[in-house]
Order: structure tokens, then C-alpha cells, then sequence
């Protein structure tokens, strides 16, 4: 039976998914702006050749609603991602129905290049499916545009090469595109994998400094001292400023929290905060693995630091049994020293059964850094592997 692939570390996953929203929401703003200048050079086009108001103001509607729906998506995409996707799909398809409007209201051939520029624009997403949905609108667009409208095209003659040969760029142009968007989109997920994997390590040693620090003092932050300090520091503060108080109510949270309150007590107190604030004022607790913790103990250890981004990255990219111009055979191979060394042990790791390599395989970080094909194959097989080991080796492993 096909063994799946266990769960991996959902950490680094999350971090992955927070820098692509970033970038998506960074290519909405993007995108808008691209859209604004659109509409610019529509109306200026408009008013010197003199078109029909009527013409214009049915293209400003079609801008006015695309740009209300960005700005709409942008805001409520702050608290909901979901937004941001539909928002660049959407946007998409309104770019693409604007310029094929521009083709029959202007009723020009130099309108086509308009597909382009949509086409263009939905790119700057780097989605694969959005690139896919534009490849399947332009390409209908045209063929219909053709076959309807064949004088929009301003074909010389009515050869039916002439015809073949313009499809055949078109698709040709279009393959071109999607080949080159796919390997940006390929290297974009791979970057940010890489930082997310960067992440992770740094997560998992400042955890450890957390754990080797209170095994070798055995002592604990006087955390409930801390929050009446700061509540008589911001009490001053406010008074200072002639306002209310507004960090008392959640320092009593956080001593509560502090105290090992459970939400449900919390809320019972304070009705008005979902368990999302909740987690956020728990996330500023000096003890335990929180987040503001761990942003003191990187600070103390990497305020002297000065590494240069090329070597941040090229230690990320070292880390790895993938290395891009290694061949199958050396990757098989180090694959099977590093198995090997796992199942035997050494000075710093007890000997693993076949279960807890491929646990830590399947569910660990390493599942990034060895070849997709080797990992497969590996996890289809583990039970083979185990046999291999148990009849090379003297003795048998338990």
C-alpha cells in the first residue's frame, strides 16, 4: 500500500503562504496603478481624436468598477486573503473585457495589441491559473474576432495562409508566454520556499537556546512582576498625555494569560476579545516560546551580525542533497549515506528504526532538500530499503 507523505512542518508552510500573500497583495497595488494609467491614455486618446461621449463614458464606467473593485479587495484583503485571490482573477477577465470593448468601439486593427497589453498586466499576478484562464481568453478572443469580425484584423488579401500564419503566431506567441511565466512562477515558489526553510531553522534554534536556557538555570521570568511595572510606566504615560488608559484592560489579560488563564475564563471577564486577540496578547508573553521572546533572543544574538544578503542565500541554497547540477547518481548516493547514517547512529544521534526515518524524512524539513523523485521513490519503498539494511548488515537493526 502507498505510504503518503506525513504532515510537514505547518510553521514553515504558513511563513511560505504569509510571503506569497505579500507579494500578491504588493502585485494588486501593482496592477491597480497599471489600470489608473490605462484609463488615463483612453481619455486623452479619446478626447484628441474626438470620439462620441457616449463611447467614453461606457469605457469609464467599465475602469471606474474595476478600480472600486481593487480598492474594495485591497482593503477587506487585510483581514481576508480570500480577497486577494478573486481579486486577481477577476481583474484579470475586467482587463481582458475592456480591450476587447476598445476593439469594436474604436473598430481599429491597432486595438488587438490591447489583448496584449491585458494580457500583459494579468501576468504581473505570476499565477499559473491565471495565466492559463488569459491564455484561453485571448486565444477564443481572436479566433472570434477573426472568423466574425475578419476587417478588425486588417487582412491585405484573403489568402487562407495569411490566416493560418497569424493563428499560428498568435499560438505560437502564446505558448512563448505561458513557457516563460511558468519557470518566473517556478523560481518564485523556490525562493520563497527557501526563506520559509531559513525560517523554520531559525524558529527551531531559538527554540532550542529557549529549552537549554531553562534546563541549565532551572529558573523562571518573574513575568507577572514585568506587567506591573509596564502597567505603572503606561499609567504615567497616559496621564502624561492627558488620555485614557487604553493598555490597562490588556495587561490584566496578559497577567491572566500569565497565570495559565484559559480563554474561556478570560472571555467570560472580557466578552469583547475573540480568541484571535487573545492569541495576539499571548504571543507578547516574555515566557514559554512566544513570539515576543524569541524577537528579544534574535535580536541579542544577531545585533552584531552583519551578513551580506549573497551569503544568506547561498548558505540556504548549500544546505540541501539537490543541488541543481548534480547528477541522479550522486544525489542517489548521498541519499544513501545520509539513510544509512540515520539507521546506524553516530556520536551525536542514537540509531533510528525504519518508522522514525521515515518520519523524519516525510514530515521534517529534509523532505525540501533531497530530490522529489528520490523522496518518492523512498517513500513508496521504505519497507525494501529496511530489508536491504537488515541483510547487508551484520546483525540486523531493531
Amino acid at each position: 500500500m502507498e505510504q503518503q507523505p506525513l504532515e510537514r512542518f505547518r510553521e514553515m508552510e504558513e511563513y511560505r503562504e504569509q510571503l506569497e500573500m505579500k507579494h500578491l497583495r504588493s502585485k494588486n497595488h501593482q496592477v491597480l496603478i497599471l489600470i489608473v494609467f490605462m484609463l488615463l491614455i483612453t481619455t486623452l486618446y479619446m478626447l484628441v481624436v474626438r470620439f462620441p461621449i457616449v463611447y467614453y463614458f461606457s469605457l469609464l464606467a467599465g475602469y471606474l468598477v474595476l478600480i472600486l473593485f481593487n480598492i474594495t479587495c485591497l482593503a477587506y484583503g487585510s483581514t481576508d486573503t480570500s480577497f486577494y485571490t478573486i481579486n486577481k482573477f477577476i481583474t484579470s477577465l475586467g482587463v481582458f473585457g475592456i480591450a476587447t470593448s476598445m476593439i469594436f468601439i474604436f473598430q481599429s486593427p491597432v486595438f488587438i495589441a490591447g489583448l496584449f497589453i491585458a494580457y500583459a498586466i494579468a501576468a504581473f499576478y505570476q499565477d499559473i491559473k491565471v495565466i492559463i484562464v488569459s491564455d484561453i481568453y485571448l486565444l477564443f478572443t481572436i479566433i472570434m474576432i477573426a472568423l466574425n469580425y475578419p476587417q478588425y484584423m486588417a487582412f491585405t488579401t484573403g489568402l487562407a495562409i495569411n490566416d493560418m500564419g497569424t493563428f499560428f503566431f498568435i499560438a505560437l506567441f502564446l505558448i512563448l508566454l505561458t513557457i516563460s511565466s511558468y519557470i518566473i512562477i517556478k523560481q518564485k515558489r523556490f525562493l520563497y520556499r527557501q526563506i520559509a526553510l531559513s525560517k523554520e531553522g531559525e524558529f527551531r534554534n531559538i527554540d532550542l537556546l529557549i529549552d537549554a536556557k531553562n534546563e541549565a538555570t532551572k529558573t523562571k521570568t518573574d513575568e507577572l512582576h514585568y506587567y506591573k511595572s509596564v502597567d505603572l510606566f503606561t499609567k504615567a504615560f497616559c496621564e502624561k498625555l492627558s488620555i485614557d488608559n487604553v493598555f490597562s484592560e490588556k495587561i490584566k489579560i496578559m497577567s491572566m494569560l500569565a497565570k495559565n488563564g484559559s480563554f474561556a475564563t478570560i472571555q467570560a471577564k472580557y466578552p469583547s476579545y475573540s480568541d484571535d486577540e487573545l492569541r495576539r496578547l499571548q504571543d507578547l508573553s516574555l515566557t514559554s516560546h512566544h513570539k515576543l521572546r524569541k524577537i528579544i533572543i534574535k535580536y541579542h544574538q544577531t545585533k552584531e551580525l552583519d551578513i551580506k544578503r549573497r551569503e544568506m542565500f547561498s548558505e540556504m541554497q548549500l544546505k540541501s542533497f539537490n543541488h541543481t547540477y548534480d547528477s541522479l547518481e550522486i544525489k542517489v548516493l548521498a541519499f544513501s549515506v545520509f539513510y544509512v547514517s540515520l539507521r546506524l547512529g553516530f556520536d551525536l544521534q542514537e540509531p533510528l528504526s525504519s518508522d522514525d526515518v521515515l518520519q523524519t524524512l516525510s514530515s521534517t524539513d529534509f523532505y525540501y532538500v533531497i530530490d522529489s523523485k528520490i523522496m518518492k521513490l523512498f517513500i513508496e519503498n521504505h519497507l525494501v530499503f529496511d530489508a536491504i539494511i537488515r541483510d547487508q548488515i551484520e546483525g540486523g537493526l531493531k
